[in-house]
């Protein structure tokens, strides 16, 4: 609407990227009771897990016992581990590499939720995946993500580039009973079910192009 006329704006409509039924129809299982978090996404700066790996060592100057999983490979695997050395948080975070569609779907299912501290970012589908799941997100207030990711119905809304409230985020996520995040997480499932199932999308997509043709 910014770049077109105003007499074009009723010819825009917007259709989501969405999920098939491998996904949306898997029955719910509780978060892990582990106090394990997970972070998908290429190792890069725009992903924000050198963010999150100081966050970490904030949690671990509490005395808090956890794990966080960073999940995915790329250019900042060096950075991130040099930052993971200096901090001495060897035990607490561990980098997993690459890992196929089915790891990483178990990966979640095992964890109590996804934390993805990004500086920029459309709505990453790795979001909706998790929503899909049952598992509550953390994630910046950018771009698309508050679409889905809500404060205290979803999950939890951080600002970009802010240590002190993705940890605080981080901290309330691993202390939350597992009722709490089971609440979230099937909110967060309905919503995507609403809202980002592909078998809708697609029917909106062929009606706009049956109607322009």
């Amino acid at each position: 609407m910014r770049w077109a006329e105003f007499r074009d704006w009723a010819k825009v409509h917007v259709v989501h990227c969405g999920l098939d039924q491998s996904f949306l129809a898997t029955p719910r299982s509780p978060p892990s009771s582990a106090p394990r978090l997970i972070n998908i996404g290429r190792l890069s700066e725009q992903k924000g897990q050198l963010l999150l790996v100081q966050a970490a060592a904030r949690l671990r100057a509490q005395g808090r016992n956890f794990e966080i999983v960073l999940i995915g490979g790329g250019p900042f695997r060096e950075a991130i581990e040099e930052e993971i050395r200096r901090l001495g948080l060897g035990a607490h975070v561990k980098l997993a590499g690459w890992l196929s569609g089915p790891k990483v779907r178990q990966e979640l299912l095992d964890s109590r939720g996804l934390v993805l501290p990004s500086f920029a970012e459309g709505l990453p589908v790795v979001i909706m995946e998790a929503l899909a799941l049952g598992r509550p997100v953390i994630a910046t207030y950018v771009a698309g993500i508050p679409e889905l990711v809500r404060a205290g119905e979803t999950g939890w809304l951080v600002p970009a580039g802010d240590v002190e409230e993705l940890a605080a985020a981080m901290a309330q996520m691993l202390d939350a009973p597992i009722e709490q995040l089971e609440r979230l997480g099937e909110a967060g499932a309905q919503r995507v079910a609403r809202d980002r199932d592909i078998t809708i999308e697609v029917r909106k997509l062929l009606d706009l192009i049956e109607r322009t043709a």
